[in-house]
Formats: C-alpha cells, structure tokens, sequence
C-alpha cells in the first residue's frame, strides 16, 4: 500500500513540475514573468490598434492607462523565462544578437514543449481553422535595437501541422519593421507590460509542494 502511494504521489509530483515554467496566466487577459513581476497583456487584446495609436493611449484617463511600453531589456528576459531550459529540440540563446531567442520544437506524436506558454500569453490570428493546415501566430512590437522588433510566435494545431511542422517562438530585432508602426493589421500587437497587481492561477509547482505534503502525512502514519 505504502509503495502504491509513493509511486502515485511521485508521478503527481512529476507531472506538475514537468510543466512547470516561469510564466504563469491570469484571469484578467495577461500573464505574469514570476521572475521580474511584470504582468503582460495578452497577445490579441490591442491588436485592433495601431503601434503608434497604442503609444498614445498610456496616461492617465486613456485606453491603456497604467500600462507601459515593453523594453528590449523586457522583452529578451521575459522570452528567456518562458522559451529556454524546456527542453526543445531547438534552442538558441543568441540566434542573432545576445539574448536574441530562437526555440522550436514538435513535429510528432508527443506535441511542443512550447504548447502551453503559447497558450498562456495568446495569439493574434487563426490560419485555416478547421482544416489539418490550422495553425496560430502571434506578433508582437516593441522597441528594438533598431527602431521597432517584433518577436513572433507560432502554434500548428491542424492535424497534419500539429505532426509535421514545429512549433516556435523567438526574437527578431535584426530587422527594422517602423513601418508597422501605422500598420491596421489585427496581426500585430503592441508589448505592453506594468507592475503585477493581479493573483495569477496556481501553478504546478504550488501543487507539487502539496503533493509531496500528503507523501509525508502518509509515510508518517504507515511507519508508525
């Protein structure tokens, strides 16, 4: 009984952790890095505007007030938090420029590692729905090295691209996109990021430490 407990109790364990990231969702249309604090907006709330109208609407009694523009220095660590160390079977640290993160992985029967941070922070448009081809992306602007980046995200959930083509997510500020700073495409959002001020879902590490809780009430009792 002991050992059915400690295999059960150890595969919970397992499982919570296995997923656990650095990037938790909310309830509010954002996500937090845990690691900095900053609460994000997700991908697919501002893209009905500009870049630029975006930029305008951060002051007090505005559209986005309380939000700021992402950083470069925001943008590489939060992609860092959430992309590397998941164990994809392309990783890059430095694609282009130090930090610059390129990652992608899928392209079989057991799915993207990347799967659920992409779902957590959303995504801008939906490609073929319905057929075996469906595929999600997500664009997303701020202020790069070089005038305006952009970091792009791509998820295949058609049944055929779910098997044959790679999920991924990485940084692209080696080239200068300020003429999408006008663009109306519902394809590109604006990074916005402020201080979190929201309670994010529990996280499997939280259920992980429960876990291991009731392993230790258990294994008190039987050893008695």
């Amino acid at each position: 009984m002991f050992k059915k407990i400690v295999g059960v109790i150890g595969f919970l364990a397992f499982s919570f952790t296995a997923s656990a990231g650095l990037i938790t969702d909310t309830t509010n249309g954002s996500f937090i890095d845990e690691t900095t604090g900053f609460e994000w907006m997700d991908f697919g709330i501002n893209n009905k505007d500009t870049y630029e109208y975006v930029s305008s609407q951060l002051d007090s009694g505005d559209e986005y007030e309380g939000w700021r523009l992402a950083t470069k220095n925001d943008v590489y660590i939060m992609m860092a938090n959430a992309f590397l160390g998941l164990g994809a079977r392309h990783e890059n640290a430095n694609n282009h420029l130090p930090g610059s993160v390129y990652v992608n992985d899928g392209e079989g029967s057991v799915g993207s590692v990347l799967y659920h941070f992409t779902d957590i922070m959303g995504y801008n448009r939906e490609l073929n729905s319905g057929l075996n081809s469906e595929f999600q992306y997500s664009f997303g602007l701020f202020a790069g090295t070089d005038g305006l980046s952009r970091i792009e995200m791509h998820r295949m959930t058609g049944s055929y691209y779910d098997l044959a083509v790679n999920d991924d997510a990485f940084i692209m500020d080696y080239t200068n996109y300020d003429s999408k700073a006008t663009s109306t495409s519902s394809s590109y959002s604006t990074l916005l990021i402020k201080n979190s001020s929201v309670t994010s879902v529990p996280e499997p590490p939280t259920l992980a430490i429960f876990a291991l809780g009731i392993f230790g009430i258990a294994s008190r009792k039987l050893l008695k």
